[in-house]
């Protein structure tokens, strides 16, 4: 009787607790079906470092690289304050609110954004599309934005490094901002691969990095401008204002032989013959060529 007895009170606790189960909702168990595969799709890069075994649990971290963002954001705000207050130019303070990165600080942001996105990535190893956790999936998002967060830092204080070696390689204000736009994402990857356990400076790697994408752009951009040495930008350049001002005219050739006629100096003769043909001006010929003739 007593076997009997434990065997009943088994069965009416096994009922009990399936009764006491939470029944999901069908709509609720859908979306959580999206988030979780969503985040199996979704990249997570991070460059791993031996001691995260050891940190395993460990909290101190990242809360040490929460609380430096946020001092590192009332400080940018304040120097923005004081750069608004101080300049009639909106502009002039670009990218110099952010302060420069010391290397204990490198450490603390790049060992935290490295940490979180290996966690989230193992704990990701754990999610199931068909019956997935509604506590993972929030954790794992949290993990990502934190890291981001981290990484916006590290892009924002960096930015000056960037516009520094742009204005290196540039000849003109559009050259700075060409190479600016380009080192930004250069940084973004660089930021990405570094390995802060090596214990080199970021903006070390991140200078040889841009300057390595700048040099092969500038050399591109070289060779173009020695196999056509004018552009029509440039040839509007030498022009005068006066002629610039005035209204546009619909036969090309007068136009060109205008150019000719008010920038004599802005042609070699070999150029200069060449647009000759180009339009049959001058005489030289009553049809126009093209370039390959």
């Amino acid at each position: 009787m007593s076997v009997c007895s434990a065997r009943r009170r088994e069965s009416k606790a096994k009922t009990s607790s399936s009764k006491r189960r939470p029944v999901v909702d069908p709509a609720e168990l859908q979306a959580l079906r999206t988030a979780a595969e969503e985040l199996l799709q979704t990249e997570i890069r991070f460059i791993y470092a031996a001691e995260f075994e050891e940190l395993e649990g460990e909290s101190e971290p990242v809360t040490a690289a929460l609380l430096l963002l946020e001092e590192l954001q009332v400080s940018a705000a304040e120097v923005s304050k004081t750069v608004s207050e101080s300049s009639a130019d909106p502009g002039s303070g670009l990218n110099a609110c952010d302060p420069l990165l010391t290397f204990s600080q490198e450490q603390t942001l790049f060992r935290a954004m490295n940490l979180l996105r290996y966690r989230a990535n193992c704990m990701r190893s754990r999610l199931d599309p068909s019956a997935p956790s509604a506590e993972l999936i929030p954790q794992i998002r949290r993990m990502l934005e934190q890291s981001e967060q981290i990484r916006g830092q590290l892009v924002r204080s960096n930015l000056r490094l960037v516009a520094s070696i742009a204005r290196k390689f540039s000849t003109s204000v559009q050259d700075v901002e060409e190479f600016s736009s380009d080192g930004s994402m250069i940084l973004l990857g660089a930021i990405d691969r570094f390995d802060y356990s090596r214990r080199f400076r970021f903006s070390t790697y991140a200078t040889h990095s841009i300057q390595r994408h700048f040099f092969r752009a500038w050399k591109v951009r070289q060779r173009r401008r020695q196999r056509f040495p004018v552009t029509s930008a440039e040839i509007l350049t030498e022009v005068p204002e006066e002629y610039s001002e005035q209204p546009i005219c619909a036969d090309p050739q007068a136009v060109v032989r205008d150019l000719l006629q008010q920038a004599p100096d802005v042609l070699d003769p070999r150029e200069h013959q060449i647009l000759l043909h180009r339009f049959g001006l001058g005489g030289v010929s009553s049809e126009a060529r093209t370039l390959r003739e």
